[in-house]
């Protein structure tokens, strides 16, 4: 997804209506595109810019094949690759025209199921991994959620969680300018650090952070340099750069 609210990072939005209108977003979307990257609100370029940068992680982490969920999966990218690497994945999402779109382009064998990120219809402790992508920010509130996650993961298990990120340059001046016009939160950003705390809250060990830099449309050209393995290695190795320059992030979190 791209675009953003308001919304304090790691905290509640005190709008009612929220979760409401993007689910409806959704099931539009999942209803009237057919692209992966329409129906989970990214451009194309956007969409295989986090893919590439996910695969290098995933590919340095080399988790062991097992039982995952993709939380949030639209119309299955990332649940056909984690299939495609050996790993037994069920697709989840609450908009039901995104899983059919992805059952049709998928693997037969791949299950799917509807259902909200908050109230996960699945037993206690029954996945190895979970992978939660595009849906903190359409979220009122990311603690249920992460609790779901933790409460579905067999103790040791891990969880990939991303975010749009509060503190990206773009974004604030972005979103002082929405404030500035009186236009309501459109969707929410996490400051990192907040969202390591709710994670820890809900039993979810933070194991790393990475950055996820992203340029905005206009300097699509940047792109390859801000994927260049010297930058990122830069924006881990300063926090401070990385919350500056990258559009969203990943944490890696294992239940203890």
């Amino acid at each position: 997804m791209q675009g953003c609210g308001d919304g304090a990072g790691g905290m509640s939005m005190n709008d009612p209506g929220f979760e409401r209108r993007w689910r409806q977003r959704f099931l539009e979307r999942g209803a009237q595109l057919e692209d992966d990257a329409g129906i989970a609100g990214w451009t194309h370029t956007g969409l295989a810019s986090r893919v590439r940068q996910f695969e290098r992680l995933w590919q340095r982490a080399d988790p062991r094949p097992g039982r995952w969920l993709d939380v949030g999966c639209g119309a299955g990218t990332y649940t056909r690759m984690l299939q495609a690497q050996g790993h037994q994945v069920v697709g989840l999402d609450y908009s039901t025209p995104s899983l059919q779109k992805a059952r049709a382009r998928s693997d037969p064998t791949i299950p799917w199921l509807a259902a909200d990120s908050n109230h996960l219809p699945l037993a206690d402790a029954a996945f190895d991994g979970v992978l939660c992508f595009g849906v903190m920010q359409a979220l009122a509130d990311p603690a249920p959620a992460l609790a779901e996650i933790r409460r579905i993961l067999r103790p040791g298990a891990e969880a990939w969680v991303d975010a749009l990120n509060r503190r990206c340059l773009p974004t604030a001046v972005r979103e002082w300018r929405r404030s500035r016009r009186g236009q309501p939160p459109h969707l929410r950003y996490d400051v990192a650090g907040d969202l390591q705390v709710v994670a820890n809250d809900a039993g979810l060990r933070v194991e790393a952070l990475h950055w996820l830099p992203l340029a905005p449309g206009r300097l699509a050209g940047l792109q390859p340099l801000l994927e260049h393995r010297g930058t990122l290695g830069l924006l881990q190795a300063a926090p401070a750069l990385g919350a500056w320059l990258s559009h969203s992030f990943i944490l890696r979190l294992r239940r203890g």
